[in-house]
């Protein structure tokens, strides 16, 4: 074989390979042209919510893109798309109801806690609590209720020393302007 056969065999297979990966990419673009808009109102009535019925549905097309060829050996891909956006919508809503009852248990904690008891709008700070981002309420909660270093929540949540301290500071002020918001700092 001579160099310039082995340059046109690899050329071809460079083809090839790109049609596949268009072949791919042309399935999923036609189960998202043709069932997107019927996946998302699925979703929609499943989750009661937009922006998450967006977000099933994106997993969705995600998972299949990244299994296509599971895809391909579907024979009716209507019913195996709404299974799947049922699924992820189920997923979606357990997924909430975990954060729900984390929440609802550290504010009870929050509640019951030697720092808040004693404080008559411990409601507020609980409040208060929920509306902090996920970063913040979680060094919160590792460091107060799990009593942890700053050093041991870094190697916890994969950040530095530095973001963690200050993830913990922002959610103590956030909770002190909101006490003192409502006259009570």
């Amino acid at each position: 074989m001579t160099t310039r056969d082995i340059q046109i065999s690899i050329k071809q297979g460079a083809a090839e390979l790109h049609q596949h990966e268009h072949t791919e990419e042309a399935i999923v673009e036609n189960l998202y042209d043709e069932y997107a808009h019927m996946l998302f109102r699925y979703a929609v009535t499943l989750l009661g919510n937009p922006d998450d019925a967006e977000d099933a549905v994106q997993e969705v097309f995600t998972r299949i893109a990244q299994q296509i060829n599971r895809v391909r050996r579907v024979e009716n891909p209507k019913p195996y798309l709404f299974t799947a956006t049922r699924n992820a919508a189920f997923s979606l809503l357990r997924s909430r109801q975990r954060q729900t009852l984390l929440t609802e248990a550290i504010c009870a904690d929050l509640l019951t806690s030697p720092i808040t008891n004693t404080n008559p709008d411990s409601l507020l700070v609980c409040q208060t609590f929920t509306e902090l981002p996920v970063e913040q309420r979680e060094v919160l909660v590792l460091k107060v209720f799990e009593e942890m270093t700053f050093k041991q929540i870094a190697d916890v949540v994969g950040s530095s020393l530095n973001t963690v301290a200050s993830r913990y500071r922002y959610a103590i002020d956030k909770l002190r302007q909101s006490m003192e918001a409502d006259g009570h700092g």
